[in-house]
């Protein structure tokens, strides 16, 4: 692994940087402290183990020097940090202290690494796997919203399955919110992990398009934000083949605004998208998205 024979200052400059955010507001609550965490055990009762914070910190070393980024680490590294209240800077200040010896070490360190990641692994009940901590983004007014922490990307379409998948990923990572781009798809299984966001504790933003059904996963997050530039649309669902009545499709409409107003989003939401035909789409001007608490917050950029 040649990325870990680098220059000292180089070195340094990551592993000081790269825990920084971790332990943030967003960040400090333990994986068992939410509604239904995967994979994940509850905050630990026993001592951290003796070599805890070596394998913490030869295991962040390895995914930084791998994607040469200050803003990665490895998820059981997070969670560690969590379960066991060690702070970001005895990682990294061990971290620190380990650059010589993993230069010296060369390639042999790799395997080392890997090993540390495991023993994590096996602490934690977390799967050993290469994350980000996103810095928090700055709102257009003043002060900065949300939190550090890692944030799960999902792009595409919302369909089968797609609430369990992303839940599953975000518990697996310890996220403190999920960042979505989708022109729609499954009402239910967007309603299902809108639910599921809001019951553990987890945000939403969108940077580019959020539409359709993709809302429901929006009012979803316990706090929503919305860059300046992204486009934010409804319109008529395609009903379920069950509504095939005027009645039953009003019932449709009527749940729709229900459900908005359980997020706490302004259910006229509902009946606008419900003049809009389905193969045409009404974008939300931004001062209405924040108006109807669709967004809790408009921000420069991710």
């Amino acid at each position: 692994m040649g990325n870990l024979v680098l220059a000292k200052g180089w070195a340094l400059a990551l592993l000081l940087s790269g825990l920084a955010g971790l332990m943030c507001t967003g960040c400090a609550t333990a994986p068992g402290a939410r509604t239904t965490p995967p994979q994940a055990r509850p905050v630990a009762a026993t001592p951290a183990p003796p070599s805890l914070v070596d394998d913490m910190a030869a295991c962040h070393m390895l995914r930084v020097s791998q994607a040469r980024d200050a803003a990665v680490t490895d998820a059981v590294v997070v969670a560690a940090l969590r379960q066991f209240k060690v702070s970001p800077k005895q990682v990294a200040d061990r971290a620190a202290a380990l650059v010589p010896q993993a230069q010296a070490m060369g390639q042999e360190f790799e395997g080392a690494a890997q090993a540390a990641c495991a023993r994590l692994a096996g602490y934690t009940g977390v799967q050993s796997v290469t994350v980000r901590a996103k810095v928090a983004p700055r709102s257009q007014g003043t002060g900065s919203v949300g939190s550090g922490g890692v944030w799960v990307r999902y792009e595409g379409e919302i369909g089968a399955g797609f609430a369990d998948k992303v839940a599953a990923r975000l518990g697996r990572e310890g996220a403190v919110g999920l960042i979505i781009n989708s022109q729609g798809g499954n009402v239910a299984e967007a309603r299902r992990l809108g639910r599921y966001l809001r019951a553990n504790g987890l945000k939403v933003a969108v940077d580019r398009v959020c539409a359709s059904a993709c809302i429901d996963v929006l009012a979803g997050g316990v706090a929503r934000y919305v860059t300046k530039n992204a486009r934010i649309g409804v319109h008529q669902s395609s009903a379920p083949t069950s509504v095939g009545t005027h009645n039953t499709g009003q019932s449709y409409v009527a749940g729709s605004a229900l459900y908005l107003r359980e997020m706490g989003v302004d259910p006229g939401v509902a009946l606008a998208a419900a003049s809009v035909p389905p193969n045409q789409i009404y974008w939300i001007p931004s001062a209405e998205v924040v108006r109807t608490g669709l967004a809790t917050d408009l921000i420069r950029s991710l």
